[in-house]
């Protein structure tokens, strides 16, 4: 047999020398190969090593860059969304000096004399002078603070949109309402706190709006404003009338038919879960205003849709504004510069002294109330609560209203009114239910009967007059004769107690 020649033997080494290498990533001796191998393999593996190095943390860098860059590109158009809120409606001018500002303050009103009268209600209140007096003293007191807590704002929301002008009116506007009520729930006034509320959802809808189209009809021959949004506002105000509706009607159809000391618990417990339903719809609301439907509410200048009336316009001066923001015409364009009243720090500060003094001087205007009844029987307390109060806490919405309703601003006038009842009916009255429940108080949603019915009435006639986008002077005279006979129906009222299956309801 021949003997294979070497050349075959020579084809086997380097199966031969495999272990070596193997042994030398294992960091051992190798078992056999030649030195040369071994340097060769090494060298392979240094090189393999200074390859990788700075390939790896490129490539980590760039998958981070490349997520990043997902996430910024995700979240543009909401950010995109939000910042056209903040954009102002018209460019504006510079700033005014801090002294030019403080001028503007004084000067803002002639209700300002009635700032006078905060120190004479106090000076009464803590004499234990007549209760009348201070609470006059304290209401005449109140009206000038919640008119500069107006010009604060208005000032504020001149860097927005109108959808956000109108959250801000309606929700700084709002202060002294939820102070009232505030004090009143500490208190233990259970029926102040409905009424004041109650009274404010009646004097924004029929009162401020009805003022603003008044207004507005002088100047304008027809107001227009997003039907839309009319027809989401008018839903609203309805689904927050029938959580009014049916804790009465439970009171009425199931009151006699529960056993003793039932009904106050299971009112309590309807209250607290449709607070905690309004409360979810208000979020869903601004949802849908400053994200899903956020074009609806951008702002647009109405003066290009709204015809002059063949009658001559007041300058506003006539209004209590001293203000050189030029007004809206059918001549005027959206390039018109709108010149700030304050800069933004006086302003801050005009809300923050304003917000101080409101609620100390509430405080005394709640104090004396009970001394006001005793001391004059034919005085309703019911028309006060209802009627007065509210006048004096919306004061600020009622010039904000009147003074862009003035100026062709409709959008923004509808939303001061119609946005600070849905702000009360939808945010104020359920999260007081949730804070009188942690107080341990029987804050309930059963509203006075013939309150409720009015309030219902007067968002069905709201519905009819602004569903369609369009408004008129005439809208205005209905809404301000239909809150007159309302006040004229609650002068009379009697000072009853509301009973719960033959019992008075206990608040301590």
């Amino acid at each position: 047999m021949v003997t294979p020649p070497s050349k075959s033997v020579s084809d086997v080494a380097p199966t031969q020398q495999s272990p070596s290498m193997d042994a030398d990533d294992a960091d051992e001796p190798p078992c056999s190969g030649t030195t040369s191998t071994t340097l060769r393999h090494a060298t392979l593996r240094a090189t393999t090593s200074k390859d990788a190095a700075p390939t790896t943390p490129a490539l980590a860098i760039s998958e981070k860059a490349r997520l990043k860059a997902r996430r910024v590109s995700r979240m543009a158009p909401i950010l995109t969304k939000l910042r056209a809120h903040f954009i102002p409606t018209r460019p504006l001018g510079p700033p005014p000096t801090y002294t030019a500002s403080f001028i503007a303050v004084l000067r803002y009103s002639p209700l300002n004399v009635c700032l006078l009268f905060i120190p004479v209600a106090w000076a009464m209140h803590y004499t234990n002078q007549s209760p009348t007096l201070v609470f006059v003293f304290s209401a005449l007191g109140i009206v000038p603070l919640a008119a500069l807590l107006g010009l604060g704002t208005e000032q504020i929301a001149l860097h927005t949109s109108h959808s956000v002008g109108g959250l801000l009116n309606a929700t700084l506007g709002n202060i002294v309402e939820l102070i009232i009520a505030g004090i009143a729930l500490k208190e233990c006034n259970l029926d102040l706190v409905q009424s004041s509320l109650l009274g404010g959802l009646l004097s924004n809808m029929l009162l401020v709006l009805g003022m603003a189209f008044i207004v507005g009809g002088y100047r304008f021959h027809s107001q227009e404003f997003q039907p839309m949004v009319a027809q989401l506002n008018s839903s609203l105000m309805t689904v927050s009338v029938i959580s009014l509706i049916i804790p009465a009607a439970f009171h009425e159809y199931l009151g006699d038919r529960l056993d003793a000391g039932q009904e106050v618990p299971v009112l309590l417990q309807l209250s607290r879960g449709s607070a905690v339903i309004l409360i979810l719809i208000y979020i869903a609301y601004l949802f849908f205003q400053f994200y899903s439907h956020s074009h609806l509410f951008l702002s647009y200048e109405n003066s290009s849709r709204s015809s002059m009336s063949s009658r001559s316009t007041r300058s506003d001066s006539v209004l209590p504004m001293h203000s050189p923001t030029v007004s809206s015409s059918s001549s005027s364009s959206s390039g018109d510069i709108e010149y700030p009243d304050l800069n933004i720090p006086v302003a801050l500060m005009v809300l923050a002294a304003t917000t101080g003094l409101a609620y100390l001087t509430a405080e005394h205007l709640v104090a004396s109330l009970e001394g006001l009844v005793n001391d004059n029987p034919k005085v309703s307390e019911k028309w006060l609560t209802l009627i007065v109060i509210p006048i004096v806490s919306n004061a600020a919405e009622h010039v904000t209203a009147v003074v862009v309703a003035s100026k062709g601003k409709f959008d923004l006038a509808m939303s001061v009114a119609i946005g600070s009842c849905i702000q009360i009916a939808l945010f104020v009255v359920p999260v007081l239910i949730l804070v009188a429940w942690g107080m341990g108080k029987p804050l309930t949603l059963l509203f006075d009967p013939l309150e409720t019915l009015v309030l219902f009435l007067s968002v069905i006639l709201v519905k009819f007059s602004v569903e369609d986008g369009k408004s008129h002077w005439m809208s205005g005279v209905v809404f301000i004769a239909v809150y007159t006979l309302i006040a004229l129906s609650f002068w009379n009222f009697p000072d009853t107690v509301r009973m719960f299956q033959g019992q008075a309801l206990v608040c301590v």
